[in-house]
């Protein structure tokens, strides 16, 4: 499964692949690469274990990602995101964040509706 928008130069695209019943999604943009990854489990209680490459800045775009899918899903989540643009703004840097919030709902918009499809 994969997803894309763009806004101006900004281009995201998020790719799902099923492991099982757990998920692995990747976020990248720009110059692709791994900036961090999040576990999320569907148990609301335990943490979120995220895992930061030095001098990156992905760690709170993939927690965040990672909680959201994994609380609705009620499965397992790694998300894997890198996401880099030369000279990047703030206000780019927002879109970027509003983007992958985007691209997750279009997400989790498919999944649900493909676990309603697997229920008949």
């Amino acid at each position: 499964m994969r997803f894309c928008l763009r806004r101006g130069r900004l281009k995201l695209e998020l790719r799902v692949q099923h492991l099982g019943r757990d998920l692995q999604v990747v976020l990248s943009g720009g110059a692709a690469h791994l900036g961090a990854v999040a576990l999320a489990a569907p148990d609301k209680t335990s943490e979120t274990a995220v895992f930061v490459l030095p001098g990156h800045r992905e760690d709170q775009l993939a927690r965040r990602m990672a909680r959201r899918l994994a609380d609705v899903l009620k499965r397992a989540v790694c998300v894997s995101a890198g996401v880099h643009y030369d000279d990047i703004s703030k206000k780019e840097i927002a879109a970027v964040e509003r983007m992958a919030d985007a691209l997750t709902e279009r997400c989790l918009t498919a999944l649900t509706a493909e676990q309603k499809d697997a229920t008949c």
